[in-house]
């Protein structure tokens, strides 16, 4: 992964398109993101497809999970209209289709495996095999809550950064992203403090914090000396990081 602050757009540019579709991560890069955070499930006939929630109530308003449909079924549903009628007819994408896009653009991408309830299901193997397909090892990292997961793609050699991912609060977490081999660590913006990350460096640990949505927040995780963030608002840390590109007075 190349040394510059990360700005991950947390699925996409979630706060002004519907999350994990291709307009949001479109949108993320002409908001200046430099990488895009995204979530992976595996469909009934273990297709991978993008999709955040355990649940498809929330955004389709069926019931079931992602793991009780066919990727057919899954295409007829509207992934857009929640969010905004001007979204309507949004289809839910492949992993496939975003790696695709991905590898003519100049992005970074994380794949978040949602599988923390679902184990053995082989999606570490097919999520290596689709980056490895698309040639985007050295422009990707797989982050997952499932300590499990880790250990899995260590065992497969999947080439792959990886991230140890967790929620609230965790003591001494850089000794089990150190643990499962991993490059990154990614805490919520809460627990990062100046201890927080002396610590991470001295186990060689990079940090990329999650929920970090307000001015305050990102401005205190550049300041903190973070190698990233992931945030709903790449536009806003893009322009702190970067300052307002001067308008040219009209003639």
């Amino acid at each position: 992964m190349k040394d510059f602050f990360l700005i991950y757009a947390h699925r996409g540019a979630s706060a002004t398109h519907p999350e994990n579709t291709m307009p949001a991560f479109a949108a993320a890069l002409r908001q200046g993101a430099t990488g895009i955070e995204l979530d992976v499930q595996l469909t009934r006939d273990n297709k991978l497809v993008v999709f955040h929630d355990w649940s498809l109530k929330r955004i389709f308003g069926k019931p079931g999970h992602i793991r009780d449909y066919t990727l057919a079924e899954l295409r007829r549903f509207d992934a857009g209209s929640w969010f905004d009628s001007r979204f309507s007819g949004l289809s839910i994408p492949t992993l496939d289709d975003v790696l695709a896009r991905a590898a003519t653009k100049p992005i970074m991408l994380n794949i978040e495996l949602k599988n923390f309830f679902s184990f053995s299901n082989g999606i570490e193997q097919k999520v290596s095999e689709a980056i490895t397909r698309h040639n985007l090892q050295d422009k990707t990292v797989i982050s997952t809550f499932n300590p499990l997961s880790l250990e899995s793609l260590q065992q497969i050699n999947c080439g792959v950064e990886t991230a140890f991912l967790y929620f609230g609060h965790l003591r001494k977490a850089w000794h089990y992203a150190r643990e499962y081999n991993c490059t990154y660590l990614h805490p919520p913006v809460h627990e990062v403090t100046a201890p927080f990350v002396d610590a991470c460096r001295e186990y060689s640990i990079k940090i990329v914090p999650y929920q970090v949505n307000t001015l305050p927040e990102i401005k205190r995780m550049i300041e903190l000396g973070t190698d990233g963030i992931i945030t709903s608002q790449p536009a806003l840390a893009h322009r702190l990081l970067h300052g307002e590109k001067r308008r040219k007075p009209k003639r």
